[in-house]
């Protein structure tokens, strides 16, 4: 998970995530970094904040990059403030309630 690194997260930040997350999660993070990256890039382009994200709802990592789109995007045509959009990725409850 070196490859986090590369989008502002932390050496102890990156361990907090070993941490908390189960065996499974970390090695999927792992062995797909193509697969997470996409999303990295997707979130570093949009200025947002990438990890309480990672912290919180690890969920937008795991599904594929055009659904996470799909909402982010849906947010932003009901006017959601960067700062809400935020909020929501952050929030795996919330961002469940976005179809």
């Amino acid at each position: 998970m070196e490859y986090f690194k590369q989008y502002g997260i932390t050496k102890e930040e990156i361990k907090e995530l070993e941490d908390v997350y189960n065996e499974g999660i970390i090695k999927f993070l792992k062995e797909n970094k193509m697969f997470v990256t996409e999303k990295l890039e997707y979130l570093q382009e949009g200025e947002y904040n990438i990890y309480p994200i990672l912290r919180n709802n690890i969920k937008v990592f795991l599904e594929i990059i055009t659904e996470m789109e799909r909402k982010i995007e849906k947010m932003k045509e009901k006017n959601f403030s960067k700062k809400e959009i935020q909020a929501v990725l952050e929030n795996e409850r919330l961002y469940d309630r976005i179809k």
